[in-house]
Formats: C-alpha cells, structure tokens, sequence
C-alpha cells in the first residue's frame, strides 16, 4: 500500500484475505475504510463493490445505519442493475433502524424484481404488521402461502392478526397449521389464545 500499486482493490483483496483467516471484523472494516478512501465524492461506478464490500461488513457488526448510507450510495451508482436481494438486505438494515417506510418501500421493490420469492412475501407481512397495515399483511401472507403452503411463519403471522381481528377460529386453524409445520413460536401463541 505504500508502493504505486496502492488501489480500492489491493485494499479489499487484503480485507477478504483478513476474512478467510479469521481477523476481527473490525480490522477488516479498516481495510475496507481505505478501499472507499481511494475514491473521492462525488463517487464514480467504480467505487460500487467497495462500498458493497463494506456495507456488508458495517450490517455485520450491527452498524445498521452506516450500512444503508454505503447502500444508498450503491444504489445511485448501479441504478437499473440491482436485485430483489439488493433490496431486500437494505430492508432489513431499515427495520433495525425502525425506517419503517423506507423498509416497505424496499421490500415491494424486492417482490417487484422477484414476485414469486416466498421470503420477501412473508417479510413484508411481518413489516406491514409491524406498523399495523394489517389489510396489507394479510394480503402478503396469503400470497406467501399461496406460493408455499409449507410456510410456517407465514401461517404464524396470519393467524395472529386474525386472532387479533376476533377471527378467533380461522386465526387458531393457521396457528395448529403452523405448530404442524414446525412453527415454535405458535406453540406458544397457541397456548395463549386456545384458553
């Protein structure tokens, strides 16, 4: 790094290379660091897997935050090119930092870009519960199940809103459908609502 081969990329080969041999995370968040410092603001596409790189690792240490401003950053930079995946990590970076509407906004661009993946249903049920668009819930876990009628969460969650729409009796079927399916937490759902 103190040679004219210093680059973004020497920087994030060592990162990786500090990852497989497993160095503190934080040592690898520095090397990532220097591979963002290369680049100068406004940032060019180049910069994009560094900033990827490092986002990753700021979400791994719970940084959520730093993590959606280097996902931002991302996002301007590859535009049109991005997958349901893209958007639904940043979703999740969102509901730890109760962004709530950013997380709704991200998680139905994820099914718009991958309409039959089963997860991204079920996340926006939990997300739309989460801050009671209850309508819009049930409509997602339907879906969800409609795509995997395996799903326990999904069953768990629509249950649960039923139960609390005094729908007593549909929302304990989906509860036992999703105890059957191997759903811990609705044993213990089931328990508090059966009595």
């Amino acid at each position: 790094t103190g040679t004219n081969m210093r680059s973004a990329n020497l920087f994030l080969y060592a990162a990786q290379c500090k990852r497989m041999a497993g160095a503190d995370t934080l040592q690898i968040l520095a090397l990532q660091d220097s591979a963002v410092a290369c680049f100068s603001k406004p940032y060019l596409k180049d910069a994009a897997p560094a900033l990827l790189e490092r986002s990753n690792t700021l979400l791994a240490l719970g940084r959520y935050r730093d993590a959606i401003l280097d996902l931002n950053e991302y996002e301007h930079l590859i535009g049109d090119e991005l997958t349901a995946y893209f958007y639904y990590r940043r979703e999740q970076a969102e509901m730890q930092c109760r962004m709530f509407q950013q997380a709704i906004n991200d998680i139905n661009k994820a099914i718009k870009l991958d309409p039959q993946n089963v997860n991204y249903w079920v996340e926006k049920g939990g997300v739309c519960l989460r801050v009671n668009q209850t309508a819009e819930a049930v409509q997602a876990l339907e879906k969800a199940i409609s795509i995997d009628s395996q799903n326990a969460p999904a069953y768990r969650m629509l249950g649960y809103i039923q139960v609390q729409q005094k729908q007593t009796e549909k929302g304990i079927a989906n509860l036992k459908k999703a105890k059957e399916l191997g759903d811990e937490v609705a044993i213990g759902l089931l328990e508090k609502y059966s009595k």
